[in-house]
């Protein structure tokens, strides 16, 4: 009961931020054109000309706000500090205005790849290393860090005056939830047009596949992830991937975790589930198997279900499904239900 209580304030709350989206600095109502989002519940964007408001709701503490911006639009030059926002923005056709991009050293992007070698798209380095002097020579109009939990601010960047779009499209509601934050990044960028119309094949795309894994008559368990330095890090339940698993037709075993993000368990209590698994799925920065598995873990060993692993040294796990995750759907259910027939276009786990 206490957590169904929990789950309706929070929709409550977050029904109100979208209905009455507020400058943080005065409070007030902002005034202008709101964009209707059907999906998405931690943030709020109005235009008035060409000035962009938005309002970024704190996923840790729903009644708070995590940032509030004002941006002139569209945005000339961008530091990205990851590879899904950057090859997001080239998809919309925005990549020439990535004016520097950090962590490239994990990027699969050809086109941004080639931009970073030819110079048109700056080197940054490290994300959680960030060159203030790098950044005040590249004199961007907007950062767009991902944020996380108790992370304290941006310290020195703080001060620069550069406009923050935290991106915390991550922890979204729901798959949909957090493809939609397609149109934020549309509306800041010029692409308007083109991010509404992508989104709304994606959500079309999604919905079919959904509606195709519910007839299926089994759900085959599901365990995820590895563990590394004595922990396993799993999805939550009502996380984007949590929830993902579930319109995927699977029986997610830790679909009872509540929250979004993820929560750190021990090995001994993962193990008492995974026996029960059918399949495990593992991304891996190259090649995998359960004989490495049981080496690094030897209590692994014990595990019967089918292994599955996504190696992201060959294939943009990380820069196609978070903003494509019928993608991912169609994988899965390819995977979990070859019987439905399903035909996956984007082979991530093999």
């Amino acid at each position: 009961m206490d957590n169904l209580m929990k789950y309706l304030w929070t929709i409550i709350l977050a029904c109100m931020f979208l209905a009455s989206c507020t400058d943080g600095r005065t409070g007030e109502a902002l005034e202008g054109d709101t964009l209707s989002l059907r999906h998405a519940r931690y943030v709020c964007a109005v235009r008035q000309g060409d000035i962009v408001s938005i309002d970024i709701r704190n996923p840790w503490d729903t009644s708070a706000t995590l940032r509030s911006i004002r941006v002139k639009v569209p945005v000339e030059r961008v530091a990205v500090y990851t590879a899904t926002h950057a090859a997001l923005l080239a998809e919309l056709g925005q990549a020439h205005r990535i004016g520097g991009l950090f962590d490239t050293q994990y990027l699969k992007h050809q086109q941004l790849k080639q931009a970073i070698a030819e110079g048109r798209i700056r080197d940054l380095g490290m994300s959680n290393a960030v060159n203030i002097e790098q950044i005040m020579d590249l004199q961007p109009d907007l950062l767009m860090p991902s944020p996380y939990e108790s992370q304290g601010g941006y310290g020195r960047l703080e001060q620069m005056g550069i406009p923050i779009m935290e991106c915390a499209d991550y922890m979204e509601v729901s798959p949909l939830a957090r493809a939609e934050w397609i149109r934020i990044y549309g509306l800041l960028f010029g692409a308007e047009e083109r991010a509404d119309s992508l989104f709304a094949a994606i959500e079309h795309r999604y919905g079919e596949l959904k509606a195709l894994a519910s007839k299926a008559e089994r759900r085959p368990k599901l365990l995820t992830e590895r563990p590394l330095s004595g922990t396993w890090h799993v999805p939550n339940g009502e996380s984007t991937t949590g929830m993902l698993y579930r319109d995927a037709g699977a029986d997610y075993i830790f679909a009872d975790i509540p929250g979004s993000g993820a929560s750190a368990l021990s090995i001994e209590v993962v193990l008492d589930k995974a026996i029960e698994a059918d399949f495990w799925l593992i991304k891996s920065f190259g090649p995998l198997t359960k004989e490495q598995l049981a080496q690094d873990c030897p209590a692994t060993s014990h595990i019967k279900a089918k292994l599955m692993v996504c190696n992201t040294e060959e294939v943009p796990f990380f820069e196609e499904t978070p903003f494509h995750p019928e993608y991912l759907l169609e994988n899965l259910i390819s995977v979990l239900h070859p019987e439905l027939g399903v035909e996956a276009r984007h082979e991530y786990f093999r």
